[in-house]
C-alpha cells in the first residue's frame, strides 16, 4: 500500500494490491476477498474506488465498499461489475451512511475508515486498486492549490474534438475522447469508437463513469485509476512522457478565460503540461480539432478543477 498526502491536504489517495486482502473464501466458483480496514488520517466525506484487472472470456469481478462512521460499519455498496466485455453499474444506493452517486460514495456524515470487497468470477484477478478520499470538511487553499511545478513541460498530444463527431451523444463524450487522446499519446493504438463502447455505463446512460473509464484503460495495457489532487504542483509526478492526467472541471460564465464552452457543471479535459503560469490542455469540447490544444490560467484552472470538482482526475500511465 502506498499513500500520497500531507495532513493539510484536502484530499487523500491510497493505492492497494491483492496483498491487502484480510479474508478470502470461495463458494460456487466465486472467490471473495475482503480487505483489511483502512483508517484515513482525517475524516472524509466522499470516496471513489477504481480497479484494474485481468480477465478472460466469461470472467469478471464485482467491486464493493463499506465505510465506518462513529465506530459503526455500513453495509457494502455495490460500485460496479467488470467483465472481459461488459461493465455494469447499479441503481442509486442510499442508506443512513450516504448515497452512491454512480461512481462516488457521498457520505451523510464524515467517516473514519473503509473496507473493500471483491467477488471474483472465473479466472478474474485484481492487479491494481486505488481509493481517493475528500477531507471533511473540504477546505480550498487557492494560494497553494494554484502553484504550478517549477519549469515547464509539454507532452505531444494528437487533438480530437468531440464536437466534430457524428455521434448523437457527441456533447456528452468528453471523458472517452479525453481518454482516447491520453491512450494514443502513450502509444496505445485505440479507435475512438472502441473507447466509447468500452466505457459506456448503460445503467446510468453516461460515458463518464470514473470506475468504467479507468477499468477500460487498464485493459489496454496501461495503469489507470482515479486520483484526487490538492495542488497543481502535483502534476510534476503525473504529467510526463509516460503519464497523463484527465481532469474533471466545472465553472460558470467568466470563471475560465478562453474556455471551449461557456459554462459547465462537469467536463473532462486532458492535462498535457504547464508553462508561463498556464496549464496546457487538450480540451475535447473545442469546436474543431485545430482549437483543441489550449492553455488556461493556472489560478482559474485550479478553481475549476481543485475547488469545484475537488481535484478528481484519471491517471493514465505506462506500466
Amino acid at each position: 500500500m502506498v499513500q500520497h498526502a500531507s495532513w493539510r491536504s484536502p484530499v487523500y489517495n491510497i493505492t492497494h494490491t491483492p496483498s491487502d486482502a484480510e479474508r478470502v473464501s470461495e463458494t460456487d466458483g466465486i472467490r471473495t476477498e475482503v480487505s483489511v480496514p483502512f483508517k484515513a488520517p482525517y475524516p472524509f466525506g466522499s470516496l471513489v474506488l477504481s480497479a484494474n484487472y485481468d480477465a478472460q472470456e466469461g470472467d469478471g469481478l464485482l467491486l464493493e465498499v463499506q465505510v465506518c462512521a462513529g465506530g459503526k460499519w455500513s453495509d457494502f455498496y455495490k460500485l460496479g461489475m467488470l467483465t472481459d466485455k461488459v461493465k455494469t453499474g447499479f441503481p442509486p444506493q442510499q442508506t443512513s451512511f450516504g448515497r452512491l452517486e454512480t461512481d462516488e460514495l457521498v457520505l451523510s456524515a464524515p467517516a473514519e475508515a473503509y473496507r473493500y470487497r471483491l467477488k471474483l468470477m472465473g479466472r478474474a484477478r485484481l492487479t491494481f486498486l486505488a481509493a481517493a478520499l475528500v477531507r471533511a470538511p473540504f477546505e480550498y487553499d487557492e494560494k497553494n492549490a494554484s502553484r504550478l511545478p517549477l519549469g515547464s513541460f509539454e507532452k505531444a498530444v494528437e487533438p480530437l474534438s468531440q464536437m466534430e463527431l457524428k455521434h448523437p451523444d457527441r456533447r456528452r463524450v468528453c471523458s472517452p475522447v479525453s481518454l482516447c487522446m491520453a491512450l494514443r499519446a502513450l502509444g496505445v493504438n485505440v479507435q475512438l469508437e472502441e473507447v466509447l463502447h468500452g466505457v459506456y455505463d448503460p445503467n446510468a446512460n453516461i460515458y463518464g463513469n470514473w470506475l468504467f473509464n479507468t477499468a477500460y484503460a487498464g485493459r489496454q495495457g496501461v495503469e489507470a485509476y482515479v486520483r484526487r489532487f490538492g495542488s497543481l504542483a502535483e502534476l510534476k509526478d503525473f504529467v510526463s512522457e509516460d503519464s497523463l492526467t484527465v481532469a474533471s472541471i466545472a465553472y460558470e460564465h467568466g470563471e475560465l478565460g478562453g474556455a471551449a464552452i461557456d459554462r459547465t457543471p462537469g467536463h473532462l479535459v486532458l492535462v498535457r503540461g504547464w508553462q508561463h503560469g498556464k496549464v496546457l490542455t487538450a480540451d475535447p469540447a473545442a469546436s474543431t480539432r485545430e482549437t483543441v490544444l489550449r492553455a488556461y490560467d493556472a489560478r482559474e484552472f485550479a478553481n475549476a478543477w481543485l475547488n469545484h470538482k475537488k481535484g478528481v482526475a484519471y491517471i493514465v500511465r505506462k506500466k
